[in-house]
């Protein structure tokens, strides 16, 4: 049987401010590791014949058990940060307005923005492309190379071969601006629901945001358009 103190734990963060909490952190961590994934994708631009590239992720790969428990932490990091998503926008408009939105829009109107008003629109087509993207690559088709005498995973073919089909550079350079929506209220949003904001920082952390969601959206987005007229296929 609970006790007061752990009844009292458990219904804070089975509440709209605990959900809240676990999305901005889900959401931070998130953000942290799409900094990483373009750093690492954005070695296609070594004109190397993909050398960086495959280098890499055969040593992300060499990893084994060490990868396998990053991907379980970064899918449960994914699934907890949808789950929490649609649990607090269903609460939200059933109660129709909450503090939390009228404390977001206390900055001015340009708070409340075009980003703000479809975080659930673009939520649901990155939580439908997500998949599609690991099914594309990671799970994609196997092309091997050998570099310095070791064979591996020609990764750098695959991604190259994808991107020089028209529909796919559209669809990913469509879905880019859908991310450059999300994370340029999300990252702000998140260090709110954290608690680590006020009103003094409010609008360091919106520009913070705006700032990181279009050098992130522009460095994917830029991917597959320079890779389709720029690089020759392997």
């Amino acid at each position: 049987m609970l006790g007061w103190g752990d009844a009292r734990m458990s219904s804070k963060w089975n509440s709209t401010i605990g959900k809240k909490f676990i999305m901005g952190l889900s959401g931070l961590l998130l953000i942290g590791y799409l900094i990483i994934h373009l750093a690492a994708n954005l070695m296609i631009f070594i004109p190397d014949g993909g050398r960086s590239l495959n280098l890499y992720s055969h040593t992300l790969h060499k990893l084994g058990p060490v990868l396998l428990v990053a991907r379980i932490i970064l899918a449960a990091l994914f699934i907890g940060h949808i789950v929490n998503g649609i649990w607090v926008t269903v609460v939200n408009r059933r109660a129709r307005s909450s503090r939390y939105a009228m404390y977001a829009s206390k900055g001015g109107p340009s708070k409340m923005s075009v980003a703000s008003r479809w975080m659930a629109v673009t939520g649901i087509i990155l939580m439908v492309f997500v998949p599609l993207h690991v099914n594309m690559f990671t799970l994609g088709p196997y092309y091997e190379t050998v570099i310095d005498g070791e064979p591996m995973r020609d990764i750098y073919r695959l991604v190259v071969e994808r991107f020089k089909e028209p529909a796919t550079v559209v669809f990913y350079a469509a879905v880019m601006l859908f991310l450059l929506l999300h994370l340029a209220h999300g990252f702000w949003s998140a260090l709110q629901s954290l608690g680590a904001l006020n009103k003094r920082l409010l609008p360091v952390a919106y520009t913070t945001g705006l700032v990181l969601a279009t050098l992130l959206a522009a460095g994917f987005f830029v991917l597959p358009i320079y890779t389709y007229f720029f690089i020759p296929l392997p």
